[in-house]
C-alpha cells in the first residue's frame, strides 16, 4: 500500500479502469492500480474527477489537502465505520479530567525520552547537546509529578527549548542553516521548514490511523479542541516527532540530500517566507515514505514492524485503554 503525493499544480486525477491516473494536459504524469492506494495527498491546486473520487471513496482511500508549502487544509474520507461504544468511551475518558493528566503525561514522557534517545545516539555531542539531555532528564522527573495539564504544557515548552538548543549544534552546514530555534508560524528558516512539512504529514498519518479505528480525531485528551484541529491526533503523534522528522530532517540536511539552493525566499529582496523548490519537496516526500516503510523493531509485540505499523498498532493500543481493556497508555518504545 503507498500514499500518492500530487505536487504539479494544475493537475487533474481521474480514474482509468481501475486505476487513479495524474494527467496535465496530454502528459500523464503518474498512474497507480486503486488497490495499491492507501491515500492520496494534494499539494496546492488539484482537480479530482467525480469518477475517480467515488472510486477513491469506495475503495476506503482518503484524500487529504495541503497547501503549496504543505499546510495542512482539510480532507476527504469514506464514511467511518459506527464504533458508537467506542466514541462514547472517548468523550467520557475526556471529562475524566485524572484520565487525560495521565493521558498527557504519558505523551509527553514518551516524546521527551525520545528527544534524548536523538541526542544520545550522536557520535559527536556538542556541548550543547549535553546540556540539552540534562535538561531534558530533570524535566521528565518533574512531569513524572506534574499535577494539571498546564504544568504538562510548561515542561513540554521548556524541554522543546532545550532540545532544539542541541538539535541546532547538530546541524552541518553555513551557520546551521539560519537555525536558531523552533519557528512554527511561519518558518523562519529552510530546516524550520523541513519540520513544519515533515509534522505536517506525520499529522496526517496519525490522523488517518484515529479514523480507520473509528475514534473521533477532533476530541482529544491532551491537546485543547479548536476549529479545524484534530486535538486527538496531535495527542498521538507528539511520541512520534523525534523518532520520524526530526531524525529524518537531520539526515537529510547533514547527508547533503538536500541543501540551501533547494529553498527560496519569498517577497521583495528576498525578505519574505522561506519556500521548498518542487525538486526539494520531491525528494523529501519520497524519503518521508521510505522512513514509514522502514521496519523497526516493536518490543511489545516482539517482532519488527513498519513505522506506519507502529503507529496504528499505538493508536489501537489506545482504544484499549479508552474501552478499559488496560489501564494506562504505554508509549512506543524503539527496541
Amino acid at each position: 500500500m503507498t500514499t500518492l503525493y500530487v505536487v504539479e499544480q494544475g493537475a487533474v486525477l481521474a480514474k482509468s479502469d481501475s486505476r487513479i491516473v495524474v494527467r496535465k494536459g496530454s502528459a500523464i504524469l503518474q498512474e497507480i492500480p486503486l488497490h495499491q492506494l492507501k491515500q492520496v495527498v494534494i499539494f496546492g491546486n488539484a482537480v479530482l474527477t467525480g469518477a475517480a473520487l467515488r472510486a477513491l471513496l469506495r475503495q476506503g482511500v482518503d484524500v487529504a489537502y495541503l497547501s503549496r508549502r504543505g499546510a495542512y487544509r482539510g480532507r476527504i474520507q469514506p464514511p467511518c465505520s459506527p464504533h458508537v461504544r467506542l466514541r462514547e468511551a472517548q468523550y467520557r475518558r475526556a471529562r475524566d479530567e485524572a484520565f487525560c493528566l495521565r493521558a498527557g503525561r504519558a505523551f509527553i514522557a514518551a516524546k521527551l525520552a525520545h528527544m534524548g534517545a536523538l541526542l544520545r545516539r550522536q557520535r559527536h555531542r556538542p556541548p550543547a547537546v549535553e546540556e540539552a539531555l540534562r535538561r531534558l532528564s530533570r524535566l521528565r522527573s518533574r512531569l513524572a509529578e506534574a499535577e494539571s495539564l498546564e504544568e504538562i504544557r510548561g515542561y513540554e515548552g521548556a524541554a522543546t527549548a532545550a532540545y532544539f538548543r542541541g538539535f541546532r549544534s547538530l546541524l552541518r552546514g553555513p551557520s546551521h542553516w539560519g537555525f536558531d530555534r523552533r519557528r512554527a508560524h511561519p518558518p523562519t528558516d529552510p530546516v524550520n521548514v523541513l519540520l513544519s512539512l515533515g509534522y505536517t504529514l506525520l499529522y496526517n498519518a496519525v490522523h488517518a490511523a484515529v479514523e480507520l479505528v473509528g475514534l473521533d480525531p477532533y476530541r482529544g485528551f491532551y491537546h485543547q479542541p479548536k476549529r479545524g484541529h484534530a486535538a486527538l491526533a496531535s495527542d498521538l503523534m507528539e511520541e512520534w516527532r523525534p523518532l520520524i522528522v526530526d531524525s529524518l530532517v537531520l539526515t537529510l540536511v547533514n547527508r547533503g540530500d538536500l541543501t540551501p539552493d533547494d529553498f527560496r525566499r519569498e517577497g521583495p529582496q528576498g525578505q519574505g517566507r522561506v519556500r521548498l523548490r518542487r525538486p526539494g519537496l520531491e525528494r523529501f516526500l519520497k524519503h518521508f515514505d521510505r522512513k514509514l516503510d522502514r521496519r523497526v523493531y516493536h518490543p511489545r509485540l516482539d517482532r519488527r514492524l513498519r513505522y506506519q505499523s507502529c503507529i496504528e498498532h499505538q493508536v489501537r493500543h489506545f482504544v484499549r485503554v479508552l474501552l478499559g481493556q488496560e489501564r494506562d497508555y504505554r508509549p512506543f518504545r524503539e527496541g
